[in-house]
């Protein structure tokens, strides 16, 4: 049979009714000239031909497809049958919805942060390479002549890429027209980088490998698909166009694809340069391409057909052996971990935080489908008449069972379907909980195929755990012939099976509601911890004169002269330089300190610095505990000299004897020059509020130099306020040079410093409001069909003279009775289960008993509230009404 036929039935039928009335008008025909009467004639007419009706219907079953038509009646019938009962539908549709939504919304999450590979060719062949200060880290950076070597000496890669970040004033004058200076946030990167990697341009050409042999030899650049539409409005004509980078012309040669924005989880860059331009376009650039202490660059490999990590590995501690024993002094205990991409983010401590949201939003989902299965089975036993008669008039079990699925299956397409409007907006509310960053950050968070097929196996799931139970069970009660209301009540198979689901139910949103509650609490005590200095009335100016042409040596003594003057503006107290600011950006350093050495033997310690003005600790109100702070002496004439915080101190030099002992001990970088500690300062929080701040040294801005810098400022009021004077006093020392951010130190901890901590909090919480919303729901529903059920019992109880009291604590306890089972099977599961939230609680005890008690006092009372409601509607039931009720 030919689909042509299938899909043109009806006008077949209409058709073949047509040739058959023909024929027999045929015949009768005949049979009136043969002396038969009309009637008679057309009588034996049809006795000869047989029955038009069975002929049509034998040649329409001859052009359908049987389980075609099947699946159509079905669904025809479960989409009346849902119409005729609206609120249900939207009940489990909504309560679906949530859990599905939920679930696809996280894992776009999880899987823009944790899985999802990156936006090349073979993206598996690829690994990452850190270069460590030594074995007690898994993470670093690695010098531009150490890549030098590895690529030279290594056989395991087809290609080892290198790149660094960088930024630049932009001014696109000589590409478009009007177009206005700008800074521009992108990546230093070797000539392999792109054909490394396998992409291809959208436009234009990739770098040759020429282009990187020579140190400022081809100003060329590569540009972002988003800067080409945003800058340059995607003219195709920008090829072989000039623009100027921090004073100097550079030639776009080509642009990259719309779906490549990096190889960065969180840096989207906009501009690619050759390594070979450094000098050009950074300060420092000098530094990088000779200096092998100097590690700003991370690494990519690409492994040849066949050789395993494991063998690249072993190769590269060969390679890191000998350059150790060639430049003892840059590269003594560095190592080399090879990892692939997921690998190295699974490690990056997002792992665990990954792996408890994807556990309550599963949890959430079960109890969607706990839920409709409930509702589900409810509605199911209301139809065991239904169902019965059915049975009884020939229909098969199977056929039942298959329409029962068939309506699971569109509740659950519409629940998926709504499920992923509810992600998309979540998705496009997870934008504005990036923590803050001056350069363009997050990872690409949309509903691509791999989220939309979590969605669709979420509603596959959801079929399968609230369809099919309730389907098996209606059509078997049915069997059984439940005539009676007594019958179909609350003492059924089915019955005890909705209390036991209920009962899940509370014990899930129990577990979700003790999560969402640790969470918060966890925030607020984040919220109001001691980080050591003050962040109120603090505000941070974020400035860089090198994208104006600015070396280093101009530009600190630029930002001196800033510092001097915006220290004058009324209401300003104190104000100082900082290169890091604390929840924003760090940097370590490997150090070594003279007359210590580890267990392990390693000499030197990757350790968090800054590079700080003088003032800068009264200005953040930290306490100094010994020695002085660095004055406006100290700069790059005088000798040099160090702070350190006190768990440096105590860790490595001093112990448990007096800080003051720490002071005049020498500490070494990479260069082994001589830095004299002049200062101990108390410890104070630069990143993770939940960890101990790590060891920390500071060293003199005005010592170090650098073009880089931000103006901390405390002020006596709202620091917002002196922005646009600040503004000014930049302005009156160059002109050209404008903020690149402004910011208070408030906001920045807010963004950053408590971005984990809110995001499970959002998140804990919205996971309790939807378990408990749901748990009453359900309890409502049980209530409810138990109060519709024994009308007949109430009634007879009522005018036995049964109190309405009796009746109303009679329904209360089945309800509250349920509830505390559930909060209790439940507060054992959560107690049990918290511990492996400990990473993400911050010092919150994972059995605290104000949030046990919160819980308990909010379930019970919403249980309560769920039961009251049916209950005191049964107490409302007429004797004589329910009397005669069947």
């Amino acid at each position: 049979m030919s689909l042509r036929r299938f899909f043109r039935r009806k006008q077949w039928d209409t058709e073949r009714a047509a040739e058959l009335e023909s024929h027999l008008q045929i015949e009768t025909d005949r049979n009136v000239e043969a002396g038969m009467s009309p009637a008679e004639a057309r009588a034996t007419a049809c006795r000869k031909m047989g029955n038009p009706a069975r002929i049509r219907e034998a040649i329409y079953e001859m052009n359908s497809i049987s389980f075609v038509d099947t699946f159509w009646r079905d669904l025809r019938f479960s989409l009346r049958t849902l119409r005729k009962r609206p609120a249900f539908a939207i009940v489990v549709v909504l309560s679906l919805a949530l859990g599905i939504g939920a679930n696809t919304a996280i894992f776009s999450l999880v899987d823009g942060i944790m899985f999802r590979p990156l936006p090349v060719p073979n993206p598996s062949g690829l690994v990452t390479i850190d270069i460590a200060a030594s074995r007690l880290t898994s993470f670093g950076a690695s010098s531009y002549l150490d890549w030098v070597d590895l690529s030279a000496r290594s056989k395991s890669f087809q290609a080892l890429t290198t790149r660094q970040e960088m930024s630049a004033g932009m001014n696109p004058s000589g590409a478009v027209r009007d177009g206005k200076p700008q800074v521009v946030w992108g990546q230093l990167v070797s000539g392999n980088f792109f054909s490394s990697l396998g992409v291809q341009p959208a436009l234009g050409r990739i770098f040759h490998p020429e282009e990187d042999q020579t140190p400022g030899k081809y100003p060329v650049m590569v540009i972002s698909y988003s800067l080409w539409k945003r800058m340059f409005a995607g003219n195709p004509e920008i090829i072989g166009k000039q623009v100027e980078l921090s004073g100097h012309s550079f030639t776009i040669i080509g642009v990259t694809p719309k779906s490549f924005l990096g190889v960065d989880l969180w840096f989207r860059p906009d501009v690619y340069l050759p390594m070979m331009m450094t000098a050009t376009v950074s300060p420092e650039g000098n530094d990088t391409l000779t200096h092998r202490s100097y590690r700003g660059c991370t690494l990519l490999g690409r492994l040849k057909p066949g050789v395993t990590i494991a063998q690249a590995q072993a190769e590269m501690n060969v390679i890191m052996d000998d350059l150790e024993r060639e430049y003892p002094e840059s590269n003594k205990d560095t190592v080399a971990i090879i990892r692939n991409e997921m690998s190295r983010r699974l490690q990056s401590g997002s792992a665990t935080f990954a792996g408890i949201l994807i556990g309550l939003v599963v949890l959430v989902l079960i109890m969607s489908c706990v839920n409709v299965a409930s509702l589900m089975m409810a509605k199911a036993t209301s139809r065991v008449r239904e169902i019965s008669m059915q049975l009884a008039l020939g229909a098969s079990r199977g056929a039942l069972v298959r329409q029962f699925l068939t309506e699971s299956t569109v509740l659950a397409i519409l629940g998926g379907g709504s499920g992923i409007l509810i992600a998309a907006a979540c998705i496009r509310g997870f934008a504005a909980l990036i923590p803050f960053s001056i350069s363009p950050t997050g990872p690409d968070f949309h509903l691509d195929t791999r989220v939309l097929a979590c969605a669709a196996l979420a509603s596959m799931a959801a079929v399968f755990l609230f369809g099919v139970a309730p389907a098996f069970m209606a059509v078997k009660e049915g069997a059984s012939a439940a005539n009676t209301r007594s019958e179909l009540g609350g003492r059924s198979g089915s019955a005890l099976v909705r209390r036991i689901l209920i009962g899940g139910q509370l014990v899930l949103s129990v577990v979700l509601l003790v999560a969402g509650g640790l969470f918060l609490r966890a925030f607020s005590r984040a919220h109001s911890a001691d980080l050591g200095f003050n962040p109120d009335h603090m505000l941070l100016v974020f400035v860089d004169p090198s994208l104006s042409g600015y070396n280093d040596e101009r530009a600190t003594h630029l930002n001196e002269q800033i510092l001097e003057r915006v220290s004058t503006l009324p209401g300003v107290t104190s104000a100082t330089l900082a290169a890091n600011v604390p929840f924003l950006s760090g940097g370590s350093w490997d150090l070594s300190i003279d007359g210590y050495t580890s267990a392990g033997g390693e000499r030197f310690l990757d350790t968090n610095t800054n590079q700080i003005g003088p003032g800068y600790f009264a200005t953040l109100q930290i306490p100094l505990l010994s020695g002085r702070e660095f004055t406006a002496h100290d700069n790059a004439k005088a000798p040099q000299v160090a702070i350190v915080n006190e768990t440096l101190a105590r860790r490595y030099i001093v112990e448990s004897d007096s800080l003051d002992k720490t002071l005049g001990r020498i500490l070494r970088l990479r260069d082994s020059v001589p830095i004299q500690i002049v200062g101990v300062v108390k410890d104070s929080s630069s990143g993770a509020i939940s960890e101990p701040p790590p060891p920390t040294f500071y060293l003199p801005y005005l010592q170090q130099g650098s073009s880089r810098a931000t103006l901390e400022l405390r002020t006596k009021g709202d620091p917002i306020a002196l922005v646009s004077l600040v503004r000014q006093q930049i302005g009156a020392v160059d002109p050209k040079l404008t903020p690149l951010s402004v910011l208070t130190m408030a906001d920045a901890f807010s963004s950053n410093g408590l971005f984990s901590y809110r995001i499970v909090a959002i998140l804990g919480g919205a996971f309790g409001l939807i378990a408990l919303s749901l748990a009453v729901v359900g309890l409502y529903g049980v209530v409810s069909f138990l109060v519709s059920r024994r009308t007949q019992e109430i009634g007879i109880r009522m005018a036995l003279g049964a109190q309405r009291s009796s009746v109303l604590r009679m329904i209360l306890l089945n309800g509250i009775s349920l509830a505390a089972a559930g909060l209790v099977i439940g507060m054992v599961v959560a107690l049990a289960a918290a511990p492996l939230m400990r990473s993400l609680l911050g010092g919150v005890s994972p059995r605290d008993p104000l949030t046990v008690v919160a819980i308990s006092l909010i379930l019970l009372t919403a249980t309560s509230v769920a039961s009251w409601i049916p209950a005191q509607r049964a107490t409302r039931v007429d004797p004589n009404a329910a009397l005669r009720c069947e």
